[in-house]
């Protein structure tokens, strides 16, 4: 009986923990209403559609440290900024479309830096990105839509 419930709790663990879901560019739920990215977000996963990969934060790929970033339109030239896991970044940002922005510039200390910050200075640092965005969500299409980052309102 014992040997029973192990094989059923393994088959249920194997079955739950594995998804035939592909992940989708377009499965993203947009909101248009929301016009601006203002406001303060942090990165819950990287997304490779060639791969279909998704990737959340652990312990190894970014050494338990967040990456938070600040979008604020109130000022000109419109800016970014925050906290790439052990670092600081900045830079500047204009919308050039609908759903879609260019980094003018951008500028980040890489000291000691683990690969989750890589990813995501690769991400912001594409030039012109486009972006979903929802009242929750935000993912920015990188890498000529390819791969993604999703962050979340903070």
């Amino acid at each position: 009986m014992k040997t029973r419930i192990t094989i059923i709790s393994l088959i249920l663990l194997v079955n739950l923990g594995c998804s035939d879901e592909q992940l989708d560019v377009n499965s993203f739920v947009d909101d248009q209403s929301i016009t601006t990215l203002n406001g303060q977000w942090k990165v819950f996963s990287f997304e490779n559609y060639t791969n279909n990969i998704r990737e959340f934060k652990t312990q190894t790929n970014s050494n338990g440290f967040d990456i938070i970033i600040n979008f604020d339109e109130s000022k000109s030239p419109k800016e970014l900024f925050g906290r790439n896991t052990t670092n600081t970044m900045e830079g500047e940002f204009e919308y050039i479309g609908v759903r879609k922005i260019r980094i003018s510039s951008y500028i980040s200390t890489r000291v000691a830096q683990p690969a989750w910050a890589d990813q995501f200075d690769g991400a912001i640092s594409d030039g012109e990105v486009t972006f979903k965005i929802n009242a929750a969500n935000l993912r920015i299409y990188y890498s000529n839509n390819t791969k993604s980052v999703t962050l979340k309102r903070e």
